[in-house]
């Protein structure tokens, strides 16, 4: 990725370059650096900031817990013959030690198994937030590994149905809570910059999970080799264990949680190099109420030597600014109600690292129930409309009944001819998919969200069509063409931009209850799509995708009239444009110019994508 800032919600680089020169005058100059890399030419304002190893490392160690979601769904996607013995008679029975080489299962009790995960999912998605909220982000990933752990050890040593699948919902919920906890997690860790790419790594591990959890299946064919296999997520669990609390925890949440100087920490370790005054500010602002008086704050931190150090390498024309605006208001009050702009004679000083911020009024954490009626500091109905749409839509575009071989247009095609032709077409469906998850993740900070979504959903559509002309009047190479493409433009975009699109439009207060709403739908959509496709496959199994593809095609209508676009907005900036209740966001065609000349269309074709 080229490393010039991108345009800022669609502004262009001289109003760029006036609003960063305005706020290295607004704000008193912090840099996360040493005492004697101090330069106050060199640095920029961390809203910009580039690629971090730091939060690399760190997005790629929660992907682990991601991993294992999508590992827990493949592993029984082709397991069945080799976990279950059907009959409780016969060669299956076994043992090899304590344990059996296969365990008796009826055709229910294995349909209950593999469903409850899904079940476990949604309690785990019901639960995330409160625990995030309660006990950090990632302390949250860390305890809820210990129940990941908990899950494998129960599947990996079951001898009954019942041990195998109270393993299951263990480890569904654990699943649950990985969903709504990493996201939120990785989104407030993330430079604004590289957003879209550091929350592209989530559906990268769930088909990165779904791939080798399917072939890790496929080659445990005798003995117990299986328990390895389904118990393996606890490996991911126990590097977790080790290693997340060697990370800092989310400096938006410790705001939240009034711990300043761990917050102030924690930003300055994701942030090395960059000015991070601005960024401070706008975490602030993304709180519910805070009123911090500023009257005691000072440029002096006994315990960061830095940031005294940044003040007074200062030059001299920014350092009159700072003593300037230290002279001003010494109190900063947000209110819960309204939209009311904070006072701008208000000392930028006052958001700064101080060794002690006492807070007069706790944040309030605005739930579920009124986040959903608007009844938050900033009314957020049309934002949280569009996340529920966009997790919905993931299930509503029939990728279960592709990806899953015991039910699906792969099998019905493919297992006439070949028992384990639908397994490997599974495999290579996830294995191909992954080129497009790469491409996204180069093209999400480049293009726009809006313009991978309309993408996706596009040529879903187009998918579905092709897959119902082929299984009205055939060739299957048709439709098997179809199947591939329609996985393929599924992670452009729409398996993608959902999961971390709730953290760039939702301030930090809704956040948690945001999250909780989103992954709660998505887990239940699951189960509903679960038990809907085969009742389908059974009535009407050629229109099944015709149903799907009225889905993406009205996905495709809501996100070009109400989706905005995030990309390099900062949440502040896109809650105030897109406050209220539910409206169009695309702007309208401008009319050709008096020559008669299509500029001004192809203009306006370009923001129908960018908005």
């Amino acid at each position: 990725m080229s490393s010039e800032p991108a345009a800022v919600c669609g502004k262009d680089s001289g109003e760029q370059s006036a609003q960063h020169k305005q706020s290295r005058t607004m704000y008193p100059r912090v840099f996360a650096v040493d005492l004697h890399d101090v330069d106050g030419d060199r640095f920029q304002d961390s809203r910009q900031a580039g690629f971090s190893w730091y939060v690399l490392t760190t997005t790629l160690l929660v992907s682990l817990s991601v991993i294992s979601i999508g590992w827990s769904f493949g592993v029984v996607n082709i397991s069945k013959s080799i976990i279950c013995q059907i009959s409780p008679l016969g060669p299956g029975n076994t043992h090899s030690g304590e344990f059996p080489n296969r365990i008796p299962f009826s055709n229910s009790a294995w349909t209950i198994a593999v469903g409850i995960l899904a079940v476990g999912g949604f309690l785990g998605a019901l639960v995330s937030g409160a625990i995030s909220d309660s006990i950090g982000r990632r302390n949250a990933l860390v305890v809820n590994n210990g129940l990941c752990l908990a899950g494998s050890v129960l599947m990996g040593t079951a001898t009954t149905a019942v041990h195998f699948t109270l393993g299951r919902f263990v480890i569904g919920i654990a699943c649950g809570v990985a969903s709504g906890v990493a996201n939120t997690y990785v989104g407030e860790i993330a430079p604004l910059k590289w957003h879209g790419f550091y929350g592209s790594f989530f559906q990268l591990s769930i088909v990165i999970g779904l791939l080798f959890g399917q072939l890790a299946a496929m080659h445990a064919t005798g003995g117990t080799g299986w328990r390895i296999v389904v118990a393996f997520p606890g490996v991911f669990s126990l590097i977790q264990i080790a290693l997340l609390p060697l990370r800092v925890e989310s400096p938006r949440y410790l705001l939240k949680a009034h711990h300043i100087n761990e917050a102030r920490h924690a930003l300055l370790t994701l942030r090395r190099g960059y000015d991070v005054a601005a960024e401070w500010q706008e975490s602030l602002l993304s709180l519910d109420v805070v009123e911090i008086n500023a009257s005691n704050v000072r440029y002096h931190s006994d315990q960061w030597s830095a940031t005294a150090a940044a003040a007074s390498a200062v030059p001299a024309n920014d350092q009159a600014d700072a003593n300037a605006l230290d002279k001003n208001d010494s109190k900063l009050t947000m209110k819960t109600k309204g939209h009311k702009a904070v006072d701008d004679n208000v000392a930028a000083s006052s958001l700064t690292f101080a060794e002690n911020m006492p807070v007069e009024r706790a944040t309030h954490v605005s739930g579920v129930w009124q986040t959903l009626c608007g009844r938050t500091r900033d009314d957020l109905r049309h934002l949280m409309a569009c996340c529920i749409v966009l997790m919905v839509l993931q299930q509503l575009s029939g990728i279960s009944a592709i990806l899953f071989s015991d039910s699906g247009v792969v099998r019905d095609i493919l297992d006439p001819f070949s028992p384990l032709s639908a397994p490997w077409t599974c495999v290579v469906v996830c294995g191909t998919s992954l080129p497009a998850i790469f491409l996204c993740l180069a093209c999400v900070d480049r293009l726009g969200r809006r313009a991978l979504l309309l993408g996706s959903l596009g040529g879903m559509s187009v998918c579905c069509v092709l897959i119902s002309a082929g299984l009205f009047y055939g060739p299957n190479s048709m439709v098997m063409a179809a199947v591939f493409l329609c996985y393929f433009a599924f992670n452009m975009g729409a398996g993608i931009v959902p999961w971390f699109i709730i953290s760039e439009v939702i301030p930090s207060y809704s956040l948690s209850a945001a999250t909780t709403l989103c992954c709660s739908l998505y887990w239940v959509m699951s189960i509903a799509i679960g038990l809907m496709v085969p009742l389908i496959e059974n009535i009407v199994p050629q229109w099944l995708f015709v149903i799907f593809g009225c889905f993406t095609l009205a996905g495709f209508l809501l996100v070009m009239l109400f989706v905005p676009e995030t990309m390099n907005c900062p949440i502040t900036e896109v809650v105030k444009k897109h406050s209220g209740n539910i409206h169009v966001v695309v702007k309208p065609y401008r009319r050709l110019n008096a020559s008669g000349s299509i500029g001004g269309t192809s203009r306006s074709l370009l923001e129908l994508f960018k908005c």
